[in-house]
């Protein structure tokens, strides 16, 4: 999984909560520039209460590999900020945890200079269409000359939905495909294909009454 996000949005922070580790977590654009990769033990109790049952010698507990990857700022698909480095960084994990910033603290900078976390997850994901876009048309125009070929016009077929998809500022893993068609998005690996799990970063008092509030979901 990579960490995704705005600068200083707590991505550094979640991968040193996740990781047990401890990398540099500052109030600057792009403290982190190059990934910083760890593997997190998955906690399960079913495991544990299987090795307890069978005694065994060896007992080797699932992982999770995580990268935190630097801050996104809009036009990173055109290479501003890191650019295309931040966008290949995403391309070579397999899911995205998405840091979004919802607390208030003047402390520290918010790059847009405003807590607005729905225009923050609008910027990201943005980012990402207009990259698989910019690849998707180089992707349909190889395919177009193969015209004659069965997989060619099959894949033009699947390609031609993703375009439509990202037209309409839509992630290619929102769409109903068939195992056929997921065989060939596979071959493509478009950004807007991978899972995405949305972690919301609020204050330690906004969890605190938002944990007690019945009206409130956390």
């Amino acid at each position: 999984m990579g960490i995704v996000g705005l600068p200083n949005v707590g991505k550094s922070s979640t991968f040193n909560i996740l990781s047990k580790l401890n990398v540099p977590a500052e109030n600057y654009p792009f403290c982190t520039i190059d990934p910083n990769n760890a593997s997190a033990f998955v906690p399960d109790e079913r495991f544990d209460y299987l090795c307890d049952i069978w005694k065994t010698k060896s007992a080797i507990k699932a992982t999770l590999q995580i990268t935190d990857i630097a801050g996104l700022v809009p036009g990173a698909s055109e290479g501003a900020g890191l650019g295309n480095a931040f966008l290949s960084h995403i391309q070579a994990v397999d899911g995205i945890y998405h840091v979004v910033r919802a607390f208030d603290n003047p402390a520290v900078t918010h790059t847009e200079g405003r807590i607005d976390p729905v225009k923050d997850m609008e910027l990201i994901s943005y980012e990402l269409i207009k990259k698989d876009e910019q690849s998707l048309d180089k992707k349909i125009a190889q395919v177009s000359r193969k015209s004659h070929d069965k997989k060619a016009k099959d894949e033009y077929v699947v390609l031609s939905k993703v375009k439509e998809l990202l037209k309409n500022r839509k992630w290619v893993k929102d769409f109903e495909w068939t195992e056929a068609d997921a065989l060939i998005l596979n071959t493509h690996l478009f950004l807007t294909a991978k899972p995405v799990v949305y972690l919301i970063n609020v204050s330690a008092e906004d969890y605190i009454v938002s944990s007690y509030s019945p009206e409130i979901i956390v």
